[in-house]
């Protein structure tokens, strides 16, 4: 009678510290897991059918209840002879444990955080969490104190459940993935310099573990951000640094991709550009996944306004990613987007898997089934896709600079570093990019022919001769204090190898009087005359009409002139394929010399002669339409200042030039450069050196 007594009135079990302590220090948590389960099936109503929704939302807000409730949930998931493994195999898991285990916002975000995406797989509640994860929380929790709170404890824990390398593999990421406490401390570091974007702070576990997950190199995450920032920051814009893969060349690579300097580079077709797009997103902490369609792949990644988005590819019926189909990813992304009932939902599954009796169980899953019924639903066209037009074909990037000193804007506000000041050597000429008189181009793929200006992140403003351009140009007004030859080298960042920029001065050659044509491109001579090949002028030219293969312009240098070089431009048409040069000798026509193509530069010396009158005549064209045009021709005895600049393959960062060698003449004159078709070059300055004699 006595130990009945006793017994009746001893208080009935209640969640506590102390058993929890015990449970982890004994590497034992059965009977600790058992007295969780039994206390909170005495929480909810015995009847299934008087178990009110508020009744329900009320209880899981009880402290003490979510609680038992979020500590019975992680045990279960781990599994009770995991995680008692787990506690007994090294004596500071146990602290982490105890952390953790107390530390009820944690066990909720990592729950929820590790919960699938698919809808299915979150009906089935089959999934776990794997000890392998803890311990890589573990070593993050004891390697960094701020892991512990904020951001930084979302960061920990997306490391953890899907650490470096884990997603699908693709071209440019290291054979060996990075240390998860390394790629934790990456992002963390990259988060306090600033360098990440701005909706990285806002995302949630789920969300960091599709980009801390990422297979590239530490080394190249930090390279993908410099090189955007510096080659062409305007993709910081609305967060648009997937649209850099509109930059890569769609070729099969000669170049192998033993890192993403050299996908870049090399660029290839959809594999490669699906891996550069979910590699450069993850750079700047936006959530990108690899996306595989019927013979492609392309990428989903997580826009500004919240949404996620499949680019360079069909359009979300035709895709599969982690695991899903298309629709089936959106159905569960977009409801993770209402939190508060993917939380409650959440939390009640958790109940119900709690709860020893069926029909209450079932109860549960009827309101909690009711919450998801209740959330909105996103209407959107699942086969529409971001640059669908890039799957099969590179149009290439619009240019949208504006034009003339006065309308200089940039195209993006880039976070700048303040300008330092420029020191420069004494006789050295000295030019900004963006200070230029005039610019001009010509489009292949559409877009406003110029150069675009945008704000530089190492302060001032930089040039980008735009991809998709048959030829770009600038023109410059330098103040030049002798005549001579002058080193010439430019401040430029690069993202393939193998491009040039051609340089041109004016004012050496013989002065034009007046130049006359055979004809002129339907009659057109206010702007495509003969006097605009001869304007010193690189923007202007002449042309005839298609169908035309042989046209003449003639010269007259107003006197009789020596001259013995020649200098024709016949930039980006190129269609001459026979020419001859002659000169007037009295009442008689002499050759001076024939050839066959012309190109962007031809630039000749020949035997002496004295002429006033001096005649190009195009006698063949290749291709079917003819119609030559020049934009520069002029004679003389000395040839113009002009020279090819090589330029360096930068992987996207500043690099200076060799010097090249171009004539320049005294005074105020034009310098000009030109960018024939290429992949984009970043431009900030050039200088001129008078050249040691």
């Amino acid at each position: 009678m006595v130990i009945l007594l006793l017994a009746a009135n001893l208080p009935a079990w209640e969640p506590n510290a102390g058993d929890m302590e015990a449970a982890v220090s004994e590497s034992d948590f059965s009977k600790y897991f058992g007295n969780l389960t039994t206390w909170l099936n005495q929480k909810v109503p015995a009847d299934a059918n008087s178990i009110p929704q508020a009744a329900v939302i009320s209880l899981l807000k009880d402290p003490a209840v979510a609680d038992a409730l979020a500590q019975r949930q992680f045990i279960a998931k781990v599994g009770l002879d995991r995680l008692s493994a787990f506690a007994k195999n090294d004596q500071a898991n146990r602290p982490f444990l105890i952390w953790l285990l107390k530390n009820r916002q944690a066990l909720e975000l990592y729950l929820e955080g590790a919960t699938p995406c698919k809808l299915s797989a979150r009906e089935d509640n089959s999934w776990s969490l794997s000890p392998g994860a803890l311990q890589i929380w573990k070593k993050i929790y004891y390697a960094d104190p701020d892991s512990r709170q904020g951001i930084y404890l979302r960061l920990a824990m997306a490391t953890a459940l899907h650490p470096p390398g884990t997603g699908a593999p693709g071209s440019g990421q290291q054979k060996i993935p990075s240390e998860p406490v390394v790629r934790y401390k990456h992002f963390k570091t990259a988060h306090a310099n600033k360098e990440l974007l701005p909706s990285f702070d806002k995302l949630t576990v789920w969300d960091y573990q599709f980009v801390v997950s990422s297979g590239a190199s530490e080394a190249d995450l930090t390279w993908g951000r410099e090189m955007v920032r510096t080659w062409n920051p305007s993709f910081l814009k609305n967060e648009r640094v997937v649209e850099t893969t509109s930059s890569m060349w769609r070729r099969n690579s000669p170049v192998p991709h033993t890192d993403f300097k050299a996908v870049l580079d090399g660029g290839g077709k959809c594999g490669p550009r699906s891996s550069w797009s979910v590699f450069i997103c993850q750079a700047f902490g936006i959530p990108a996944i690899g996306v595989g369609q019927p013979r492609h792949a392309c990428v989903a990644y997580k826009s500004l306004d919240g949404s996620w988005q499949v680019a360079y590819g069909k359009g979300w019926n035709a895709s599969r990613l982690d695991g899903m189909s298309g629709p089936e990813f959106v159905a569960g992304v977009e409801s993770r987007s209402f939190a508060r009932a993917f939380s409650q939902v959440e939390h009640l599954r958790w109940l119900a898997s709690a709860l020893s009796a069926k029909p209450q169980a079932a109860a549960i899953m009827h309101i909690a089934a009711g919450i998801s019924k209740s959330t909105p639903t996103i209407k959107r066209n699942l086969d529409a896709s971001e640059k669908a037009d890039e799957m099969d074909a590179d149009p290439g990037a619009k240019a949208v600079a504006k034009t003339g000193p006065a309308n200089r804007q940039a195209d993006a506000k880039a976070a700048t570093k303040p300008e330092t000041p420029i020191q420069v050597a004494p006789g050295v000429i000295h030019v900004e990019g963006a200070d230029f008189a005039e610019t001009g181009g010509i489009t292949v793929w559409g877009g406003e022919p110029r150069i675009t200006v945008l704000d530089s992140y190492i302060g001032g403003k930089q040039l980008l001769f735009q991809q998709g351009m048959a030829s770009c140009w600038v023109g410059y007004k330098v103040n030049v204090p002798e005549t001579g030859i002058y080193e010439m080298v430019a401040n430029v960042a690069t993202i393939n190898r193998g491009q040039s920029l051609f340089v041109r001065s004016f004012g050496a050659m013989a002065q034009v009087k007046q130049a006359k044509a055979s004809s002129v491109w339907r009659g057109q001579v206010k702007n495509l005359g003969p006097q605009f090949a001869v304007d010193n002028n690189p923007s202007t030219r002449w042309a005839v009409n298609f169908g035309v293969d042989k046209a003449w312009i003639e010269l007259d240098l107003g006197k009789p002139t020596p001259i013995s070089t020649v200098m024709i431009d016949e930039r980006a048409y190129e269609k001459v394929s026979k020419f001859r040069l002659d000169y007037k000798a009295g009442d008689e026509w002499k050759t001076i010399l024939e050839g066959t193509t012309i190109g962007a530069l031809y630039a000749k010396d020949f035997p002496q002669v004295t002429a006033q009158y001096v005649r190009l005549s195009t006698l063949d064209c290749s291709g079917a339409t003819g119609g030559p045009t020049f934009w520069e021709f002029s004679v003389g005895t000395v040839q113009d200042g002009h020279a090819w600049i090589d330029l360096p393959w930068t992987a996207g960062l500043w690099q200076t030039t060799k010097p090249v060698d171009i004539r320049l003449v005294k005074g105020s004159q034009m310098v000009w450069i030109f960018a024939p078709y290429q992949r984009g070059v970043a431009f900030k300055s050039f200088e001129l050196k008078p050249k040691d004699k």
